[in-house]
């Protein structure tokens, strides 16, 4: 018995998906999924069903559904990031738009076109793991039954394979069930306590501590229950720091937030004596961690802003530098953003981003530089700790998860977003982390007076304003509802949700057309058109799926992509969907007055000026930020831009630079100045608080 819908059988006796006469390999539970989305096309199921029917009631978190919904779609799809088969229901679940044929008599054709020649054979082969199974069986007695006893057949043999695997997995390994038994506050500090890394010989707990948003990271020392001490007062900001097993603290820190040239030392917390260890390039937050056994920092290093970073050693008796991870050099990816090294310092958990899909684990043996394994994980990681040599526990924005190495199953020990950085505790049951709270609305700013009004009012984060071209319609995003939404607030009216179909991982830019009609924004690194009539989003340039800045001139739409590893500014024309190449030297974020482009470089601090008519290029702003992408824009024959804390405007005819405000505190992400020049908007961070704490684990 087969499923047939557009390209791609679904052979139930062969236990095969077969995609352009291509037999395609993947996990049962995936292939599980599809069978059921086959046996179910056209509903909406929620998530709760899918756990129910697919994975029999079993505990499992959404990042393992996710997972498998990712895999699906990967195999099945020809743009898995714009999905048409296994689409994305909001806040339901989702829903499988084909209605597949059912076919019940062999066609000896079918196998002839699935045999391929093993140089044009095409398999997808996800990461081997210790829940893959081999499912092999012959069709030869089953399609001898009749359709009805057929189907039961082949339910009675999923229910035993997976009954049989699931007891054989239990039996051999034993798996936990992890629980938060108690919170206890280790600090008590107004202002943000975070980073925290704890010695248990010692009881000495080290951190990064700030007493307001505008001051810079110092380090910081509790031992046991006596008051926290400063071990720095200087004019760097610190980024991170740990209390290693020889006894000394390290730390990365920069010289500043502007320049940003990171350096590693060494402190002695007994004289509070500080040596500088080694330079760790420029606009690099650089992770820490020690490997006692070898006596060697382990920390994260990029040579520049627009490669990955990768992890490395530092022998500390040497001064010996070893790269020890190689990320994909694919376009300017995060690469290894976080890792933990285990308790035996034998293994290095490292954290992969991904553009497309789940962030990836690598499991590498730090002695030899070996990958143990490498799976899909969960995105946006803030915390990555070892419990035992087989557990790890991960944070990021949803919560606390456990990951254990054996099975490769994820659990969720508790969703929250009150986890930050995680460190070892006092003893295996317990680790440390922060819980913080930050809240961040937007604020007009008079040209007139200087007085500022609250423009939105909520305890989340709100930011990123844009404020239209013939009124001022303000559209920005916000966590206001514990997920990533766009918002459109018109003139003097409350502010709706611009509903999307599928979860907003990222948001990197927006911008409104001439008439206010339509917003076009890049999310999760396509480009869409949010038109506020219709309140409806749409697909655009479909054949571009790393975009990140966008902007309206005239009537067509300038845009960044990445194409072959390659960031330039390419011009698209809505109505007939004509994308044409603007830039060939590079280019990262643009504006245009249709004669002149005005951009970035993604890794050269200034403002570029290029005629299209003649091709000419010029240097515009020599100073320029080089993260500056974020904080400019063209209104009419004035470009404003933040640099450092003043937010400036530059005439283009001119040349003439004035200083429009100087900001008190800190500088704000994102500022837009609206069509009659007579204000701006800028996201502010009202409060930034946090403190660290201890959790105490329990097994049962």
């Amino acid at each position: 018995m087969r499923f047939v819908f557009g390209n791609i059988t679904v052979d139930l006796e062969k236990v095969e998906i077969v995609k352009n006469n291509v037999c395609l390999v993947c996990e049962p539970r995936v292939f599980e999924l599809l069978v059921f989305f086959c046996n179910h096309p056209q509903e909406a199921i929620s998530r709760e069903e899918l756990i129910t029917q697919v994975w029999g009631g079993r505990i499992v978190s959404d990042a393992a559904v996710n997972r498998a919904i990712g895999e699906l779609r990967k195999l099945i799809e020809d743009m898995p990031s714009s999905p048409t088969w296994v689409k994305t229901v909001s806040k339901v679940g989702y829903i499988f738009t084909a209605r597949p044929s059912l076919l019940t008599s062999p066609n000896l054709s079918d196998a002839e076109n699935t045999k391929t020649d093993s140089n044009n054979q095409a398999r997808i082969l996800p990461q081997p793991k210790a829940t893959d199974i081999k499912i092999h069986k012959s069709g030869t007695l089953l399609t001898a039954f009749n359709p009805t006893v057929l189907s039961i057949v082949i339910a009675i043999l999923f229910i035993i394979v997976g009954v049989t695997f699931y007891q054989s997995s239990q039996s051999s390994i034993q798996k936990p069930l992890l629980k938060i038994l108690d919170r206890q506050p280790k600090t008590a500090l107004q202002g943000s306590a975070f980073n925290p890394s704890f010695d248990p010989q010692t009881q000495g707990l080290v951190f990064l501590y700030r007493a307001s948003a505008d001051d810079y990271a110092q380090l910081f020392m509790q031992q046991a229950d006596n008051p926290p001490i400063a071990m720095t007062n200087d004019t760097y900001y610190y980024t991170d720091v740990i209390y290693a097993a020889d006894g000394f603290i390290y730390a990365s820190r920069l010289n500043n937030l502007q320049q940003r040239q990171c350096e590693i030392v060494k402190l002695n917390p007994a004289s509070k004596q500080l040596e500088i260890i080694l330079d760790c390039g420029q606009r690099v937050v650089t992770q820490l961690g020690f490997d006692i056994q070898s006596k060697r920092l382990i920390y994260q290093y990029r040579p520049s802003i627009s490669e990955p970073y990768a992890i490395y050693a530092y022998q500390l008796d040497t001064g010996r530098k070893q790269q020890l991870t190689h990320p994909q050099q694919i376009g300017n990816n995060l690469g290894d953003y976080s890792f933990s090294l285990s308790a035996k310092n034998q293994t290095l958990a490292v954290v992969e981003y991904r553009d497309n899909g789940l962030d990836s684990l690598k499991l590498l043996n730090i002695n030899d530089n070996n990958i143990i394994a490498n799976v899909p994980f969960i995105d946006g990681v803030y915390g990555l700790q070892w419990l035992t040599e087989h557990q790890l526990l991960a944070s990021n924005s949803e919560g606390l998860f456990e990951f254990d190495i054996n099975t490769s199953i994820l659990t969720t020990v508790e969703k929250s977003d009150q986890f930050g950085r995680l460190a070892s505790g006092d003893d295996s049951h317990s680790i440390i982390t922060e819980r913080s709270q930050t809240r961040m609305n937007i604020f007009s700013y008079s040209l007139q007076d200087s007085s500022s009004i609250a423009l939105t009012a909520s305890s989340w984060i709100s930011q990123q304003p844009i404020l239209g071209n013939k009124s001022n319609i303000l559209a920005f995003k916000s966590n206001r509802t514990g997920k990533e939404k766009v918002y459109i607030q018109p003139e003097n009216q409350a502010a709706y949700t611009a509903e999307f179909n599928h979860d907003i991982e990222h948001i990197s830019a927006m911008a409104w057309s001439a008439d206010d009609q339509d917003l076009i924004a890049s999310i999760n690194n396509r480009l869409y058109r949010y038109s506020v009539k219709n309140r409806n989003w749409q697909l655009l340039a479909q054949q571009f799926s790393k975009v990140h800045h966008v902007a309206y001139s005239q009537q067509s739409i300038l845009f960044s992509a990445e194409v072959d590893n390659q960031w330039n500014i390419w011009q698209l024309w809505p109505e007939t969907g004509k994308a044409t190449q603007l830039t060939t030297k590079g280019g990262y974020s643009a504006q245009s007055n249709g004669q002149l482009l005005y951009f970035t470089k993604f890794n050269h601090p200034r403002l570029y000026q290029l005629d299209l008519h003649t091709g000419s290029e010029t240097r515009l702003i020599n100073d320029f930020p080089i993260a500056g992408w974020r904080h400019w824009q063209l209104r009419d024959d004035d470009i404003y831009y933040l640099l450092d804390k003043e937010y400036r405007k530059l005439s283009v005819n001119n040349s003439e630079t004035l200083t429009l405000f100087e900001f008190p505190g800190r500088m704000p992400n994102h500022c837009n100045t609206a069509y009659r020049h007579d204000f701006f908007a800028c996201d502010q961070i009202e409060l930034s608080h946090s403190n660290i704490w201890q959790l105490l684990l329990s097994d049962s």
